[in-house]
């Protein structure tokens, strides 16, 4: 006679199959669901990050991961074609591997494999393609452009803080700067690329929303207080990142300085030493010395500085004095032009100086790009202001001109000014926001 299974009866019998599958699944992958983290890796090569050399015209420097299985690295490079890739064909060097563990609290420990390289002997003003890999595991085909000689037009693109929403709203950010400006020669951050330091989950979400861009276009970044934890350096900042290494001892991949056609790009680490707190420590003064040396060598015409603590704020109770009193006299020496910076999550651009006798003005910047805003003070320092916009600036070097524009998430112009030089050197600032 035919068992009758009663409802009570089916209740059990559904929960004796759920409990065999999980015992199933745990056997098969003993360390639990860990294998659904995003931000594990694989042996298939993962952020793939393109960073400048000192000299981005012949050389570039490639920053990949994997898993620990994969012992080395490879790229593999040629001149771009418009045929069929012959692989074969393709020069190839090998990468420096270091295996790294990042831990955050609680969260899983990750331990990878960090490969990087330098490209070495490439021609100014050419395209490139290359992939990174080893054995059958191979990234896709990747291609980038080197910058031009001395009177070539070339421009970048410069992000205030992404920090916050990383995963929500800054990708519609940066994909609409890649539409702006798809040939910009790199990008630019100004610090607090994520919100807390050592976290790889906020990393994986970065290099996420940048996607393919961070392969092709150079990404250069200034730290800010968010990428320390306390005093140290996020782990993954000299692992994931080559940035140049030609600051001073101990701050190397933080402060730097670049050059480009017409320009020297110059990155000081403000978020050291905790913000750069005692006034007579290292990171301070041992950068200040550094600088001072950097900008009397320079010979291009226009000189940038970025760092991640603004020179003037926009936030209502905050000001940084002691940055003025170490820097700001070198900047208006030696007649730099911009300050790029971050921090205060609100958009302030105007020309200013604590020197009532100095003779020339520098033209400071805030913004952000990331969802996190602050209210918006009232500073007389300020030509133009804005406060809850997420914001992206591109900036374009031509001859002896610089524009500089500022755009919102939805691509509006929302500020613009140009810098011309004359014959003698003497600079003209217009402001055509400033017209309307």
């Amino acid at each position: 006679m035919p068992t009758k299974y009663t409802s009570d009866m089916k209740n059990k019998f559904r929960l004796l199959l759920e409990y065999i599958s999980l015992i199933a699944i745990c056997l098969v992958f003993p360390s639990g669901f860990t294998f659904a983290q995003p931000n594990l890796p694989s042996v298939f090569p993962d952020r793939i990050i393109l960073n400048p050399t000192p000299d981005p015209l012949t050389s570039l420097a490639i920053t990949w991961r994997t898993d620990t299985t994969v012992h080395v690295g490879f790229c593999e490079w040629q001149l771009a074609t418009d045929t069929k890739i012959k692989a074969e064909e393709s020069n190839s060097v090998k990468s420096n591997t270091k295996t790294v563990e990042y831990q955050f609290k609680d969260e899983p420990k990750i331990i990878v494999n960090q490969h990087s390289l330098i490209l070495s002997g490439l021609l100014p003003s050419t395209e490139y393609i290359y992939r990174v890999g080893f054995d059958a595991n191979w990234s896709e085909w990747f291609q980038f452009r080197t910058p031009g000689k001395k009177n070539e037009e070339f421009s970048f693109v410069y992000f205030g803080d992404p920090q916050v929403g990383l995963k929500t709203e800054w990708p519609r950010l940066i994909r609409k700067a890649y539409q702006q400006c798809p040939d910009c020669r790199f990008m630019l951050y100004a610090g607090d690329i994520i919100n807390r330091a050592e976290r790889d989950i906020e990393w994986q979400e970065w290099f996420d929303a940048g996607s393919f861009i961070f392969s092709t276009i150079p990404q250069i970044m200034t730290p800010g207080n968010h990428d320390y934890s306390g005093l140290t350096l996020d782990h993954h900042w000299n692992s994931q990142f080559a940035q140049p290494t030609n600051g001073p001892s101990g701050l190397k991949g933080t402060c730097f300085f670049v050059d480009y056609p017409k320009l020297r790009l110059i990155s000081i680490d403000s978020a050291a030493g905790s913000e750069l707190e005692d006034e007579n420590g290292y990171p301070l003064q041992e950068q200040k010395t550094w600088l001072d040396s950097v900008l009397y060598t320079n010979k291009k015409e226009w000189v940038i500085v970025t760092t991640h603590l603004p020179f003037y704020s926009t936030k209502e109770n905050r000001d940084n004095p002691k940055l003025r009193k170490h820097f700001q006299p070198l900047l208006e020496k030696y007649k730099v032009d911009i300050v790029l910076t971050g921090h205060d999550h609100s958009y302030g651009r105007g020309r200013a100086s604590d020197n009532i006798n100095n003779k020339h003005t520098v033209v400071y910047v805030v913004s952000v790009s990331g969802s996190k805003f602050y209210l918006l003070g009232t500073k007389p320092w300020m030509e133009q202001s804005a406060g809850n916009l997420e914001l992206f600036q591109t900036i374009t070097i031509k001859e002896n001109i610089l524009m500089y524009k500022s755009y919102t998430a939805s691509g509006l112009l929302f500020d613009e000014f140009m810098l011309k030089r004359n014959g003698n050197g003497e600079k003209k600032f217009t402001d055509f926001k400033a017209q309307k």
